[in-house]
């Protein structure tokens, strides 16, 4: 039988998600050598309710899961260099950023930020990240 190209190795690795989305057919991320990919995440609770809070309270427990994955990892919001946001209303951009500035720093990770009309579960923002590791024996950017 064939090795299943999915099985996580030194080369390849992911994470499959837990909580609400544990059934679900996607992946949280996978690391490609020093390259991790996450998925899109949504400001839900395990339970996948949307989080109180409006913009500012998802924003926040989007990047607390991208946090949390990353860690998972040996990684940290400092290894990302690159977001994808998806907001269902610019209206909250202003709340969005704000909440935005206090989990990532100078220099800020590349960001694109696309309007849509909706995203899963009736979220107002969903946030992906492509994260670099760095540390001891591996090459800084």
């Amino acid at each position: 039988m064939p090795a299943d190209p999915r099985t996580s190795d030194d080369e390849w690795e992911y994470r499959a998600p837990g909580g609400f989305l544990a059934k679900a057919p996607i992946s949280n991320a996978i690391r490609v050598g020093d390259v991790i990919y996450l998925s899109g995440q949504i400001g839900i609770d395990d339970r996948g309710a949307v989080v109180a809070g409006g913009i500012g309270g998802q924003t926040r427990a989007c990047l607390e899961s991208i946090r949390d994955i990353l860690a998972s990892y040996g990684a940290s919001l400092a290894d990302v260099v690159q977001t994808r946001i998806f907001l269902t209303d610019f209206s909250g951009y202003g709340d969005y950023n704000s909440v935005y500035q206090e989990f990532f720093s100078a220099p800020f990770p590349t960001r694109s930020t696309v309007g849509t009309p909706g995203l899963a579960l009736g979220a107002q923002i969903e946030i992906e990240a492509v994260a670099v590791l760095r540390g001891p024996g591996r090459q800084g950017c």
